[in-house]
């Protein structure tokens, strides 16, 4: 027996690129068995052009008021959009957001509004939205028992990494290749300091963890620091450095987000360009999703999806999460160390031991970046004390020495 539903009112807060891609798919879509019907969008600035006949709002209070079916969100960082999302809760109307940063900070008050007034809170589209899998697993949790998880979630990073390493490109020109061809922001600082990536990793790990961490606590590096010579060095190694988050909790909760030497052996250093993949390791074995991040087409789809699952019943419930500190795992390392001129392997094998740092292999010395660079592949370690050994180099020999994480090579 089928059923007629009425078209869904939608209030959106934010018409930027997304917003005013969710009118458009809306408004192509109206044929569909459950039509969207965007009532209005809340604005900052009236007066820049939309899409037209939507009514704008400067005064949220308005569009709360109109008792819409769901709330979209879609403006982007912390405030307001935390404030009208948690009003929206209080008063049972259905929350939808592709906001990863509000989720980052406060994801867990907004869990809690949720669970408190039995009101959906969806948001799939706020990591890989163009890989939609976070509603599937929440909605299986015996399947979805999963322990760890590592991925890239920053196409913006990977598309720079990539083209170092296929064209040895500087990271500063690859960068700007990214921003001409729309793969990166005009300012991109979230995404190559590892922000982004931190940000999305915070909400990784409420989504599978069940735990609640802020960003801020997270083991975070950027790949603005990367050089030609530590990408050069990654092949002579046999692997590529990648922009990788990663979280393990199957005892105490552990994880980082930057960049790591991947071998080539492993799923992730197939991933190229804008690509994004999750790798979840369950109890049933290793899950991988791959797909593109985002873009404004693909968020709008993924976001509209998500108010249709709310309309027709089949949204996920919020639970409240513990709060938990993330420590820094013990991993692999790359060291890359340059200098006019390099002591003796045997002396840098010896200073290393001495703060129990060990060499799994090493590259060939290496003159063409105007001094010499040579890089070594250790066994695990804990990163304090890979920094000791670092600076001891630097004081004893004079060496600069950068210090990046690596995966292990069996993945």
């Amino acid at each position: 027996m089928s059923t007629c539903v009425a078209s869904i009112d939608v209030a959106l807060l934010g018409c930027g690129n997304v917003g005013s891609a969710i009118v458009r798919l809306a408004q192509r879509d109206l044929t569909r068995a459950l039509p969207i019907n965007v009532t209005g969008a809340l604005v900052r600035d009236g007066s820049r052009a939309r899409p037209s006949a939507l009514p704008l709002h400067t005064d949220a209070r308005t569009l709360l008021s109109s008792h819409p079916d769901v709330i979209v969100e879609v403006l982007g960082g912390v405030e307001p959009a935390r404030t009208l999302l948690l009003s929206a809760l209080e008063r049972r109307i259905p929350v939808v957001t592709a906001n990863k940063t509000l989720l980052a900070y406060s994801g867990g008050e907004l869990r809690r509004a949720a669970a408190a007034t039995g009101t959906p809170l969806l948001y799939e589209a706020a990591v890989l939205a163009g890989v939609p899998f976070l509603g599937t697993f929440a909605r299986r949790p015996l399947a979805a028992s999963a322990t760890n998880l590592v991925g890239i979630v920053n196409g913006t990073s990977n598309y720079v990494l990539t083209k170092c390493a296929a064209e040895a490109a500087e990271p500063a020109t690859a960068l700007a290749e990214a921003q001409r061809l729309g793969f990166a922001e005009p300012d991109p600082a979230k995404d190559v300091s590892g922000e982004d990536g931190a940000e999305k990793l915070a909400v990784l790990i409420q989504h599978f963890a069940a735990r609640e961490v802020h960003p801020g606590g997270l083991a975070v590096c950027g790949i603005d620091g990367i050089t030609a010579a530590q990408i050069a060095h990654a092949s002579a190694l046999g692997g590529v450095i990648k922009p990788v988050v990663q979280a393990d909790w199957t005892n105490r909760l552990e994880a980082f987000a930057g960049p790591a030497f991947v071998p080539s052996s492993h799923s992730l250093a197939r991933v190229d360009g804008v690509e994004n993949v999750l790798l979840l390791g369950t109890q049933y074995g290793r899950l991988l999703f791959q797909g593109p991040g985002a873009g404004p087409e693909v968020t709008a789809a993924t976001v509209l999806d998500d108010v249709r699952e709310i309309q027709i019943g089949t949204s996920y419930a919020s639970a409240e999460l513990p709060t938990d500190r993330a420590a820094a795992p013990n991993t692999p390392w790359m060291l890359t160390l340059a200098a006019a001129r390099l002591p003796r392997a045997a002396q840098i094998a010896d200073l290393l031991a001495s703060y129990g740092v060990f060499a799994q292999r090493t590259t060939s010395r290496d003159s063409r970046w105007g001094s010499e660079h040579q890089s070594l592949l250790t066994w695990s370690n804990d990163g304090e004390r890979i920094d000791a050994a670092c600076t001891a180099l630097t004081n004893a020999a004079g060496c600069e020495a950068d210090a990046i994480r690596a995966l292990e090579v069996a993945a």
